[in-house]
């Protein structure tokens, strides 16, 4: 979470009818005042009531691509170094 883990709520939030979620005191659905302007609030509570947009999960970071792999010609498949002489 890179954001700060608590925030300042700055206006009035009740809590609908089911208590599931969170709406501005003017919505029609309000029934129970929840929250009040100054309170300090866990930011996953926040969200999870549905007062503030969750933050986007952070993107993974991209790999870099392999790099392609050549084949080997003929000539490329023989030794590097010369053989040995047999004859000893």
């Amino acid at each position: 979470m890179s954001g700060p883990e608590w925030i300042t709520i700055d206006q009035h939030w009740c809590l609908t009818e089911a208590r599931d979620r969170v709406v501005l005191e003017t919505d029609p659905e309000a029934r129970w005042l929840h929250w009040s302007p100054g309170t300090l609030v866990k930011r996953e509570e926040a969200e999870r009531l549905g007062a503030i947009e969750p933050e986007p999960a952070p993107e993974p970071p991209k790999k870099a691509a392999a790099p392609a792999v050549k084949k080997a010609t003929p000539a490329e498949n023989k030794a590097i170094y010369p053989t040995q002489n047999k004859r000893r």
